[in-house]
């Protein structure tokens, strides 16, 4: 059974803010996904932007699938197709979160 070609899944990251030294940095342990910027909305926008590139290069290589699973994400396809982020999240290294954003990103994918 096939996902039908361009059918559009809503998933939900957790994106973390924790403040390192002058800068905030936005990141997303399930991606493995971060950015930066002196200020913390200037981090989220600069994150927003490295996730659409993200998903823009792993569905124009046809990669997303693959790098998806790589990363610890499970795919349930019973009773409808979902992908879902690994159930544990890495632990920071050095600080601690200021506050938890969740982004509801679409992503298009098609399974052979």
């Amino acid at each position: 059974m096939a996902v039908p070609e361009g059918k559009v899944y809503k998933i939900v990251l957790r994106v973390f803010l924790v403040r390192d030294g002058d800068y905030f940095v936005a990141y997303c342990p399930a991606l493995e996904l971060s950015s930066y910027d002196t200020t913390e909305d200037g981090a989220k926008k600069s994150f927003d932007e490295a996730l659409r590139i993200f998903i823009e290069d792993t569905e124009r290589k046809g990669t997303l699938e693959k790098v998806l699973l790589g990363l610890g994400w499970t795919l349930k396809q019973k009773p409808s197709f979902q992908y879902q982020p690994p159930k544990k999240p890495k632990r920071f290294a050095r600080t601690t979160p200021i506050r938890e954003i969740k982004e509801y990103i679409p992503i298009q994918v098609a399974i052979a």
